[in-house]
């Protein structure tokens, strides 16, 4: 009769251990839950232009200098044209930029 009971208890704790909040918050919340915004090149402060993966202080405000020497970009792929931003790292965040 013990040992029933006992099977018993640790049912039933292995069952709420099961439905813990953090296993059925993780089953609720969507991976595809991330929205992704689109940064407008031609109106993005260089504070904007730092969330795009890779760009950092620095290049967002030769980003910003280059946009304000040369006049709007006319294409996203103009960026190539400021110091240190190749094709890899262009790459990265293009899909994030619009010149629209």
């Amino acid at each position: 009769m013990k040992h029933c009971l006992l099977m018993m208890v640790l049912l039933v704790v292995v069952a709420i251990a099961g439905l813990s909040p953090v296993s059925v918050l993780a089953a609720e919340s969507p991976a595809a839950s991330t929205v992704i915004e689109t940064i407008h090149l031609n109106q993005a402060t260089a504070e904007q232009l730092q969330t795009l993966t890779g760009v950092g202080p620095a290049l967002s405000e030769r980003i910003v200098v280059y946009r304000t020497e040369h006049g709007p970009f006319s294409s996203v792929d103009q960026l190539t044209e400021v110091k240190g931003v190749g094709q890899a790292k262009l790459a990265k965040f293009k899909s994030q930029l619009t010149v629209n």
